[in-house]
């Protein structure tokens, strides 16, 4: 038996995991033998190719004379819908990315000038954190959320109200250059 790509699964013959592939057994002609695929870890279970066909599994074999099967397996793979809700630009950049089951992905918020970063929604570790991961384990959806800084406005009203308070003549004062 073989299990294809290497690492993404095992195959189980009668019940029994062979410690390495590919894998020898002897068995007599009209002897029926269960197969069963057994996924790794972000890998799912695609089809039997060789002398065995289809995507049963478990399924049987019958030996009728020198058999091959091959377990072929292929990665899981999710998505990462990063969108922006204000003015700024995320590492990686807006839109859909794709990657395997298990991966962390390092999302960055940057905000434009005169905007802030303030949370992000959606799947990620820190909603708080302009740095922050998202675990690769379904689709996912994380939106970085900007808003505009806003003027200090007690500056203002303070400088304001120290016009006020100074009086109400204001002097000013003109000197002329000789030409």
């Amino acid at each position: 038996m073989d299990v294809s790509p290497s690492g993404s699964g095992t195959v189980e013959v009668n019940e029994t995991t062979p410690s390495s592939y590919p894998s020898t057994s002897t068995f007599s002609s009209g002897t029926s033998v269960q197969v069963r695929a057994v996924s790794a870890a972000g890998y799912r279970f695609d089809n039997w190719s060789g002398d065995l066909s289809g995507t049963t599994n478990p399924t049987a074999i019958v030996i009728s004379c020198n058999k091959t099967v091959t377990a072929n397996f292929s990665q899981i793979m999710h998505t990462l819908t990063i969108q922006l809700s204000g003015s700024g630009s995320t590492t990686p950049e807006r839109g859909i990315h794709s990657y395997s089951e298990g991966t962390i992905v390092n999302i960055i918020a940057n905000a434009d000038s005169g905007w802030q970063f303030d949370s992000w929604t959606g799947d990620v570790a820190d909603p708080y954190s302009a740095n922050t991961t998202v675990t690769i384990d379904s689709d996912k959806i994380a939106t970085a959320n900007f808003s505009q800084v806003k003027p200090s406005w007690w500056l203002i009203s303070g400088i304001t109200a120290g016009v006020i308070i100074i009086g109400m003549t204001i002097w000013l004062a003109f000197r002329r250059r000789a030409v």
